[in-house]
């Protein structure tokens, strides 16, 4: 009897430690952070040095900037998305709200871009869309402190007190000429360079 219960008590042990791996496993989004990040870092980049005429003026240069940012995002996403498969630690809490937090976030954004294009009824100008790098960030702050939190990740607990400060910053300089580098600085920071700190970190 006192093998039997012993053998039981290693089992439960075992799986309670397996359990315990899983519910704090790396997460796995690290990737699609690094896309992104490489991809707004860059969209911000070319936004102030449009801004500044460096590189043309008139709404057809914001429109290339921002129509590929759009298109090369989804195409990587689609791409990444294949590299997922059979990812150790997927059903972990920080992996499972990741996507939905995440997938609030861009809609949140793209719903602020949308009202934003709505009230200028076509009018628009250098300053239009500023007010959503502000609520970009806070978005991102959001993600970050919450799957950091259930996943218990520094990295990216930091990054998203990174992003809550970046908030305050951009608020507080949204009529510098520089804000969008500012920004982009941002976005490495607290969005591409975390993103490959977990990349690396990924099991398997």
């Amino acid at each position: 009897m006192s093998v039997a219960v012993d053998t039981a008590q290693e089992e439960i042990r075992y799986v309670r430690q397996l359990a315990e791996s899983g519910a704090h496993a790396p997460l796995l989004g690290g990737r699609f952070m690094a896309w992104w990040g490489f991809l707004l870092t860059a969209a911000y980049a070319l936004q102030h040095f449009a801004l500044q005429g460096t590189i043309g003026g008139g709404g057809m240069i914001f429109g290339l900037i921002w129509g590929g940012f759009g298109l090369l995002g989804g195409l990587g996403q689609l791409l990444l998305g294949r590299s997922m498969t059979g990812k150790a630690g997927a059903g972990s809490a920080g992996n499972r709200a990741s996507r939905p937090v995440w997938t609030a976030a861009a809609f949140a954004i793209l719903a602020m871009g949308a009202g934003l294009l709505a009230a200028s009824r076509g009018m628009i100008g250098p300053t239009t869309f500023d007010p959503i790098v502000p609520v970009a960030f806070t978005a991102y702050a959001c993600a970050l402190i919450v799957t950091g939190t259930l996943a218990r990740s520094a990295v990216t607990r930091t990054a998203g007190a990174g992003a809550v400060v970046m908030v305050g910053l951009f608020t507080a300089l949204i009529g510098s000429p520089d804000r969008y580098l500012l920004a982009a600085a941002g976005v490495f920071a607290t969005v591409l360079v975390p993103g490959l700190l977990l990349l690396k970190g990924e099991r398997g």
